[in-house]
């Protein structure tokens, strides 16, 4: 089979895709939104942008929609519903003012574009967020679920929740490629928007933790996980030593319901013998050393950068993004037994 002609020199890979780093949407130019934009608008609306002129001279633009099947339907209703949620969230900012005026679905459209290319990182990310939360509650129930002859029950909820998951799956596996190719440094998870790591990592330790953990049984544990991580995209010192706290609290709700089977009851510091006594998580002499130190940390980092207690100082950055790696290869650890 004949190769492409990247294939055939890593420099000339280099060159057609070359690495940008990692930056904030903040940082991007307003060409480079425009290219996100187009490759990313089919999965919004389809819909071309119109203008038109009144008698007095005034120019309106306006959406003109194509395609009436389901799926595009469902776009449009989850565009309209995320302007919505997005002005209802914070009222006195009311990004969306054309929509909060003029209610309808063409001023949602003309408000998610405009807030899309103008707006800051964390306008933006906000709402895309809404949007892939809204994706996931929209789209879940667009299959028809029964269970499979001699299929166990078990079974039968991994495929359900995989079919649930069907659409932010999709849209998270092209958002992702565009981010990586324009050095964006967050990654799109079922748990929503997570920090860029190498591609490794997302892959071998986040995407399985995490698509794990969407499991209704770790319900408790995605939810404050998602918390940390909306903490860590604030970029401020306030929501890194909240990522800390909420990080180690996921932590120890995931041993809370491993041991217990809910959460409410115990610290990590017994949970972890009390769970490798029960055969719960490994129990071999390496493991009980690397437990022991990662619980060491995260009882010193929630202690001193957490928001629990008061704070010996404001955690950063670093902290945050290490403290979170800790937690995923933790949870991946456990649940390898």
């Amino acid at each position: 089979m004949p190769i492409l002609w990247s294939e055939s020199n890593k420099e000339i890979e280099r060159f057609l895709k070359p690495d940008l780093g990692l930056r904030g949407w903040d940082d991007l130019s307003k060409n480079d939104k425009e290219k996100i934009w187009h490759y990313l608008e089919w999965y919004f609306f389809n819909a071309e942008i119109k203008e038109q002129c009144s008698p007095y001279g005034h120019v309106k633009r306006y959406y003109e929609f194509y395609g009436n099947d389901r799926e595009q339907n469902i776009k449009r209703e989850i565009i309209e519903a995320s302007i919505l949620v997005l002005n209802e969230k914070y009222k006195a900012k009311s990004f969306a003012e054309n929509y909060l005026k003029y209610p309808d679905l063409n001023m949602a459209c003309y408000d998610f574009y405009n807030i899309f290319m103008n707006q800051t990182e964390a306008v933006v990310m906000e709402l895309l967020s809404i949007y892939v939360k809204l994706l996931y509650e929209f789209t879940k129930k667009e299959f028809d679920f029964f269970k499979l002859e001699n299929e166990s029950e078990e079974d039968y909820l991994q495929r359900k929740i995989k079919m649930e998951y069907y659409y932010v799956d999709k849209f998270a596996e092209r958002l992702n490629d565009i981010f990586l190719q324009f050095g964006i440094k967050y990654c799109l998870t079922r748990d929503g928007f997570i920090p860029r790591q190498e591609e490794k990592i997302i892959k071998e330790i986040y995407e399985p933790v995490l698509s794990y953990l969407s499991h209704p049984k770790w319900k408790e544990v995605s939810k404050i996980l998602s918390d940390a991580f909306d903490e860590y995209r604030k970029n401020t010192s306030q929501g890194y030593s909240n990522c800390v706290t909420n990080t180690v609290s996921a932590i120890e709700a995931f041993l809370q319901i491993l041991v217990n089977g809910k959460t409410r009851k115990g610290e990590i510091s017994k949970l972890i013998p009390e769970a490798q006594k029960k055969g719960l998580i490994p129990n071999d002499f390496i493991t009980q050393k690397i437990f022991e130190s990662l619980e060491s940390i995260f009882a010193r980092l929630r202690s001193e950068m957490g928001t629990a207690h008061p704070k010996i100082k404001y955690a950063d950055e670093k902290n945050a993004r290490i403290l979170l790696n800790l937690a995923m290869i933790f949870i991946q650890h456990c649940i390898q037994i």
